[in-house]
């Protein structure tokens, strides 16, 4: 499997931890910011970040929302998968100490004419649009949208990165 893969796949399946439960590995050039037990797992496994802190930027691996079930998302299925995709960026900005409106650049991967989804590009991007926008308001960061033909898992619809400006204290 190939780093962007194993990074889409921890950040998918990320759970809160308490506040004093601290996994963070300090490097020489920034730090790796991981929120859960279960992401400790995967870097130790797969050897990546679900984030990393190198100065003022907080940069986060890819986040990847997906169906429920085994039938194609309706636009609504598919924005209650984004809700908990935007959670889980949400329990690793929390980690590292960021909010979303410290976020400066989105970059997402979608796969228009999935047999995943139940709908168009126009309900794909409407859907999507709808729940960005509830986690990160105007004013608006910039934001790439590029189509790709497919995402792990194979029923992978967007894979959302992010990169914030996390001023140190």
């Amino acid at each position: 499997m190939n780093r962007l893969v194993l990074m889409a796949a921890a950040m998918l399946f990320a759970t809160t931890l308490a506040a004093d439960d601290n996994f963070n590995k300090a490097g020489a050039s920034g730090e790796a910011i991981i929120a859960t037990s279960q992401d400790m797992e995967l870097y130790d496994q797969y050897h990546f970040s679900p984030a990393y802190r190198a100065g003022d930027f907080l940069f986060l691996s890819g986040v990847v929302a997906e169906p429920p079930g085994d039938n194609p998302a309706t636009p609504e299925e598919f924005q209650e998968s984004l809700h908990k995709a935007f959670s889980a960026i949400k329990a690793t900005l929390t980690a590292a100490g960021a909010r979303f409106d410290q976020v400066v650049k989105l970059t997402t991967f979608h796969v228009f004419d999935s047999p995943h989804f139940d709908g168009d590009k126009g309900a794909h991007v409407g859907a999507f649009m709808a729940v960005k926008d509830e986690y990160l308001p105007a004013p608006y960061t910039a934001w790439t949208a590029i189509g790709i033909s497919e995402l792990f898992p194979d029923r992978g619809l967007v894979e959302i990165q992010l990169i914030a400006h996390v001023p140190a204290d």
